[in-house]
């Protein structure tokens, strides 16, 4: 008998933390599918922009083209390909996907969470093409964030990492112990 694969499917809202988690999973021997990155693959090769709004924008299209989960089924082939049964999910927006993840491995839903103004500080800190540009637009990213599922994802956690008011050490810590004990 095949043995299912791990996925661990990060989610929160932007700028909570989901990156650093990533980083220390694969660290730590974890194998890594970013959504965004299939998102932004697909702006590259349909010439939009890597702006925010754009992506955003794109990644409401694709949905509405090809179903809520559109974006879930463009990782499919990749976390069919690793061998590595340990797998991080970085950018889960709706239960379609979970659903679809379920499907082909065991998931757990890991919630990052954090305070607006820690976000807005991460986000303008990391430099990323997408990063807002003010309240406004954060506030904005956030509730369409919200609109696409997100929020049922978030609170169907199977595992919350309140990442408020942590130095990046003591969050590494509580990461890799919560890693560890996934795989």
């Amino acid at each position: 008998m095949v043995k299912r694969k791990k996925l661990i499917c990060v989610t929160g809202l932007p700028g909570a933390g989901k990156s650093l988690f990533c980083e220390i999973g694969k660290r730590l021997g974890y194998e890594l599918i970013i959504m965004g990155n299939q998102v932004r693959k697909e702006a590259e090769n349909r010439g939009v922009d890597n702006d925010s709004e754009s992506l955003s924008r794109l990644m409401r299209e694709l949905r509405k083209e090809r179903g809520n989960n559109a974006v879930a089924n463009m990782c499919i082939d990749k976390i069919n390909e690793i061998t590595n049964e340990n797998i991080i999910i970085d950018g889960i927006r709706n239960i379609e996907e979970i659903e679809l993840f379920t499907k082909i491995g065991d998931v757990k839903i890991v919630l990052i969470s954090n305070t607006s103004e820690q976000r807005m500080k991460f986000l303008l800190e990391r430099k990323r093409s997408d990063a807002p540009i003010d309240k406004e637009e954060f506030n904005r990213r956030d509730s369409k964030e919200l609109e696409i599922g997100l929020g049922q994802v978030m609170e169907r956690a199977d595992i919350i990492i309140e990442n408020v008011g942590l130095i990046k050490e003591e969050y590494a810590r509580k990461t890799e112990s919560i890693l560890h004990n996934l795989m």
